[in-house]
C-alpha cells in the first residue's frame, strides 16, 4: 500500500512544483498525540510512534526516528522503499542535500512546523541554493482520499474542585505578565494551554482530554477563544464569563487582534506554527517571541491539584495491583492455547482501571512488551506482533490513566518465571538509579539535565545506558507528557520548581531478550532537611518486583528506601483492593534485608 501512496504523493509534488516534501508527526497545534485526521506520517509509512519525520523526494524517501523507536520503525517499515535514519536536523539536512540539486525546492506545510524547527534546514539548504517553500495545500491531504474528518466533540467545564483556581483568576495572573512585557496580547496556540487557562476539557485528541482550541488573552484579562461551533454548549457558555468572547472561525482571532488594537503580541515560537506567525506579521503586529508563560504556570501544580494527583494515584495503584495479582493465573490459564498475550494483558488492565471511580481514558496507548518486545522502548502490541505470555521470562507494562483529579503513568517490570541470569543485575542497577533520583536533595535553580546522571550512574558503572530521557513532566488531567520540565541529557535551561510533576523512569534494554524500566511519578517540593533545597515525593503506589532484585548490590540506604516505599504502598492500598490482591500485596511488599 505504501508504494502506491508514495507514488501518488510524488505525482502531487510534481503538480505543486517541488522536488521533496516534509511529513512530520504532528498537527497544527504541535500536539504530541494527534487526531486520526492528522496521522499523516502513519498513513504514509506505517510508522505509529509519537515522534518522527519522513522526507519524500522524487526517487528516494526516508523516515527519521530517535533512539526510542529504532526497532519499532524497522518492524513497521518492513521492506518498503524507505530509508531509516536518526531523527536529527543535521542528518535530515545531509540526506536532503544529497538528494536535491541547486535551484530545486523542498516543500512543507507551514501549519505543521515551527520556525525554530526549520531554522537549521533553512540555513543548510540555503547554502546549497535549495529553497524551502511553504505550500498552501498539504500534498498528503491532496492524495489521502479517505482521510478522517477533524474531530469536534463537546468542550466541557472542568470544575474548580479539581483546578483549585478559577479561570478569571488565572487570566488576571497571566495578564499581569503581559503588562510587565508591555505586550497587548498573548497568543495561545494549542488546546493544552487553552484547557488550563479557561478550565475546560474535551475529547478531540486521543488520550489527551482537550478540545481543539486556540485563543488570544489581552492585558485586561479578557480573551477571545476559538472553538468549533459544535463544541460549544450551554454549560460551557455559562462557565465562561462575559470577558471571554467565543468565535468559531480561526480567522476571527486575527480580526479580534485588529479590533483590540493589538500592536505587540507575545508568541512562543517553539509551539506556534509558521502559518500563524505569517498571519500576525501580515497585520503589522510586533512579535515578542519568548517562551509561553502558561506552559510554565500549569506545570507548577497548586495544592488542590497535588491532592487530586495523590487521590488519583491511589485508585490507579489499586487497579494496577489487582491486575498484577491476577497476572500469573491469567498466564497459566492461557498457556495451553496461547490465548493470553500482550494485547489481552492490556485489556485486563484496562478493565481494572475502568472499575475505578472517575476513570476517563488511558493516558497513552499501553506498552505491553514480553521478552524481546519489551526491549522495544515504545513498543505497541497489535494482533500481528502480540506475543503470548508464558510462565517464564520478563514482561514490561507501561501504562497510565486519565482521571478528573489527575493523570498517571507507571511502568513495572515483572518476572513471570525463570529469567536470564544477567537480568537480575540489570534490573537492580536500574533500581539503584531510580532510588538515586528519588532520594536526591538539590538546590533551587537546578535543571533536570543537571541531575540526570544520578539515575544512570549504576548503569554507567557497568558500561550500560538507555536511549531515552529519565523524566518528563505530567499534567493535571492533561497531557501525560508535559513541558517545560524534564530530566534527561538534553539541556532545557528550565529549573525544577515546587509543584512540578515528573516521571522517574530509568531503564535498560537488551535487544532480542528483554526490556526493563521502573517508572514512578514524583513531584517537586521544598526539602524537609535543607533550607533552599528541593526534593521529590512519590505519587505512584505500586510494588517493585522483588524477584528481580539482587539485594547484595543495594546499599543499606537503598534498602531502607525500598522497604519504606513498599510499607507506604501496602498501608495505603490494602483497604482499596480485593482479598486476593491483599494477599498478593502482602507478599510483594515484604521487606528486603
Amino acid at each position: 500500500m505504501s508504494r502506491e501512496r508514495l507514488q501518488a504523493l510524488r505525482e502531487e509534488l510534481a503538480r505543486q512544483g517541488v522536488q521533496a516534501f516534509l511529513v512530520p508527526r504532528g498537527d497544527e497545534y504541535q500536539n504530541e498525540y494527534v487526531p486520526a485526521s492528522d496521522e499523516r506520517l502513519a498513513w504514509l509509512t506505517g510508522f505509529t510512534g509519537s515522534a518522527g519525520m519522513a522526507v519524500v523526494g522524487a526517487e528516494h524517501a526516508a523516515l527519521f526516528v530517535d533512539g526510542r523507536y529504532t526497532l519499532q520503525a524497522q518492524q513497521q517499515l518492513g521492506d518498503q522503499p524507505i530509508d531509516q535514519e536518526n531523527l536529527d536536523n543535521n542528518v535530515i539536512a545531509d540526506w536532503l542535500c544529497a538528494q536535491l540539486k541547486e535551484g530545486q525546492s523542498l516543500g512543507y506545510d507551514p501549519r505543521l512546523h515551527t520556525e525554530p524547527g526549520l531554522a537549521l534546514l533553512k540555513k543548510r539548504l540555503g547554502e546549497r541554493d535549495i529553497a524551502l517553500r511553504p505550500l498552501e495545500l498539504n500534498p498528503v491531504d491532496a492524495v489521502w482520499s479517505d482521510r478522517p474528518a477533524t474531530p469536534c466533540g463537546p468542550a466541557r467545564p472542568h470544575p474548580h474542585t479539581f483546578t483549585g483556581e478559577h479561570s478569571k483568576e488565572k487570566r488576571q495572573r497571566i495578564a499581569a505578565l503581559l503588562a510587565d512585557k508591555r505586550a497587548d496580547a498573548l497568543w495561545l496556540p494549542n488546546p493544552e494551554v487553552c484547557a488550563w487557562l479557561f478550565n475546560i476539557r474535551g475529547s478531540d485528541v486521543p488520550h489527551l482530554p482537550v478540545a481543539l482550541a486556540s485563543a488570544l488573552l489581552y492585558r485586561d484579562g479578557s480573551a477571545t477563544l476559538y472553538l468549533a461551533g459544535a463544541a460549544v454548549g450551554e454549560a460551557l457558555i455559562e462557565h465562561l464569563d462575559s470577558d471571554v468572547t467565543l468565535v468559531n472561525d480561526k480567522s476571527e482571532l486575527f480580526a479580534a487582534a485588529r479590533r483590540h488594537h493589538v500592536a505587540k503580541i507575545w508568541v512562543d515560537p517553539l509551539i506556534t506554527n509558521c502559518w500563524t506567525l505569517q498571519q500576525l506579521r501580515a497585520l503589522d503586529i510586533e512579535l515578542l517571541q519568548e517562551r509561553d508563560p502558561i506552559t510554565r504556570a500549569k506545570a507548577c501544580k497548586n495544592p488542590v491539584e497535588l491532592a487530586g494527583a495523590r487521590a488519583a494515584h491511589e485508585r490507579d495503584g489499586a487497579a494496577l495491583c489487582e491486575f498484577l495479582a491476577e497476572l500469573d493465573d491469567a498466564v497459566a490459564a492461557g498457556a495451553a492455547d496461547n490465548s493470553f498475550g500482550e494485547l489481552e494483558a492490556v485489556q485486563l488492565l484496562r478493565a481494572k482501571r475502568e472499575a475505578r471511580e472517575g476513570f476517563q481514558d488511558d493516558s497513552f496507548d499501553s506498552i505491553s512488551g514480553y521478552g524481546p518486545n519489551g526491549a522495544i522502548v515504545h513498543y505497541r502490541a497489535d494482533r500481528a506482533s502480540s506475543l503470548p505470555l508464558k510462565a517464564e521470562g520478563i514482561y514490561l507494562i507501561d501504562s497510565g490513566g486519565q482521571y478528573p483529579d489527575g493523570t498517571t503513568d507507571v511502568t513495572r517490570t515483572v518476572a513471570l518465571g525463570e529469567f536470564p541470569h544477567l537480568a537480575k543485575e540489570h534490573f537492580t542497577r536500574v533500581l539503584k538509579g531510580h532510588i538515586g533520583l528519588a532520594t536526591l536533595h538539590f538546590p533551587k535553580g537546578t535543571c533536570g539535565e543537571q541531575i540526570d546522571a544520578f539515575a544512570r550512574q549504576s548503569l554507567w558503572d557497568a558500561g550500560l545506558d538507555y536511549a531515552h530521557g529519565t523524566g518528563h513532566g505530567v499534567g493535571s488531567f492533561l497531557s501525560v507528557h508535559e513541558g517545560p520540565q524534564r530530566i534527561g541529557k538534553v539541556s532545557t535551561g528550565v529549573a525544577l520548581e515546587p509543584g512540578m510533576i515528573l516521571s522517574n523512569e530509568p531503564g535498560f534494554y537488551l535487544t532480542g531478550q528483554y526490556g526493563m524500566r521502573i517508572e514512578n511519578l514524583i513531584f517537586v517540593k521544598e526539602s524537609e532537611k535543607h533550607h533552599g533545597f528541593l526534593e521529590f515525593e512519590e505519587l505512584t503506589l505500586v510494588p517493585i518486583e522483588r524477584k528481580l532484585i539482587d539485594a547484595e548490590l543495594l546499599t543499606e540506604r537503598e534498602k531502607d528506601w525500598l522497604n519504606s516505599y513498599h510499607r507506604r504502598v501496602r498501608e495505603t492500598l490494602m483497604p482499596l483492593v480485593n482479598e486476593k490482591t491483599q494477599a498478593w500485596l502482602e507478599e510483594a511488599t515484604r521487606p528486603i534485608g
